[in-house]
């Protein structure tokens, strides 16, 4: 369905307590030349800091103060209420816009959509925030490759996406879950609710800069993907047999600490004794008897197959990334991917594992310590 140009859209900015970087994300808002929009920031628990930038920016924005913790879930959806907007555009406070007609090119992408992601960056400006980067790009590929090919989405990353008013009243808007913008990307996909993916229209994220803060994101958000797991995992199980040429690369792009755990596992040892073979015929022909007698041993053996999975997952995914980097204009450096690949996304996906073991053993003792 083709829909008219120049759609009123209200913007909706959560926020608990404040943030550094919300006056100036305001301002890009405030100074675009897209006129047909509105503002809304909603913030739990306000500080003084954001009650005086709610007085000085008032009437150009609409500011809900909430006294108590409400949660994101709770105050995302009676401020939708109380808007007008047929497309509702959700955005994290710790963003920034480099797009100068972000609006507008929002407004476009949705005449032919009902439900868009928006390209995410990192903004680099720690070490940690580079390697999170790899991590946002692996987002962003699975996101192409479910608008591309199936023109649905599993999820949605909640920094920064669009939907139409009409689409989220019919999904019921926001349900009380930890991860509600993967919740509500899943119940899109269940009811083929018609999916984009924007790579042209791009956003910045201010992530964790120290692996202190790190952890305590992945706590929510491992939890988050363990009790997502949990709830829809017959529909997930479902989706795999449909579309496996899909949701297989996609989750190998996500966690490829699962590809050398596979390639240990499945790959029979007789190859790994055949290349132990040549090893040692190579090794004869340059006349080098100082050969370590481990090599001829089963522990030999096990070193090189760990060895050569290792090497062999982490050249073919160093390609893999940087012809995903260069598609999607990220920054690529070989070193970073490195530190991704055996240190930060191995963590990640060990949060995710021990999250669903947790709950599946322990449920009464996965408790919530924060408003959702």
């Amino acid at each position: 369905m083709w829909y008219k140009l120049k759609l009123e859209i209200s913007v909706f900015i959560p926020i608990y307590k404040e943030s550094d970087i919300l006056e100036p994300l305001l301002e890009r808002l405030l100074n675009e030349l897209y006129d047909e929009k509105e503002i809304f920031v909603i913030i739990d628990e306000p500080t003084e800091r954001s009650i005086d930038l709610s007085s000085r920016m008032k009437g150009d924005v609409r500011f809900i103060l909430n006294g108590e913790r409400l949660g994101k879930v709770n105050a995302l959806n009676r401020a939708v209420k109380q808007s007008i907007g047929e497309i509702l555009l959700f955005l994290d406070s710790d963003i920034v816009i480099p797009n100068s007609s972000f609006l507008e090119a929002v407004s476009v992408e949705m005449e032919t959509s009902e439900i868009l992601e928006i390209k995410k960056n990192v903004l680099r400006d720690s070490f940690m925030s580079k390697i999170t980067s790899y991590e946002f790009l692996s987002f962003n590929y699975a996101f192409w490759l479910f608008s591309h090919f199936l023109n649905r989405g599993l999820g949605v990353h909640g920094a920064a996406f669009a939907i139409r008013r009409d689409t989220f009243q019919s999904l019921g808007g926001f349900r009380s879950v930890v991860a509600e913008d993967l919740d509500l990307g899943t119940r899109s996909f269940l009811n083929d609710i018609k999916f984009k993916y924007a790579y042209n229209i791009e956003v910045q994220n201010r992530v964790p800069s120290t692996w202190k803060a790190w952890f305590e994101q992945r706590k929510r958000w491992g939890l988050g993907v363990a009790l997502w797991v949990r709830e829809y995992y017959r529909e997930l199980g479902g989706s795999f047999r449909k579309h496996p040429e899909i949701l297989i690369p996609s989750l190998f792009i996500l966690f490829p600490s699962i590809i050398v755990f596979l390639m240990n596992a499945m790959i029979p040892n007789h190859i790994y004794l055949k290349l132990l073979s040549i090893i040692l015929l190579f090794i004869s022909t340059k006349q080098i008897f100082l050969l370590s007698p481990i090599l001829l041993t089963s522990v030999g053996l096990t070193l090189i197959k760990s060895f050569v999975t290792v090497f062999c997952g982490f050249a073919v995914y160093a390609i893999i990334f940087y012809f995903f980097a260069r598609k999607l204009n990220y920054t690529y450096n070989l070193l970073e991917f490195l530190v991704f690949y055996f240190i930060y996304n191995p963590l990640w996906f060990l949060f995710v594992i021990t999250s669903i073991i947790g709950l599946m053993i322990w449920p009464s003792k996965m408790d919530i310590d924060w408003k959702i």
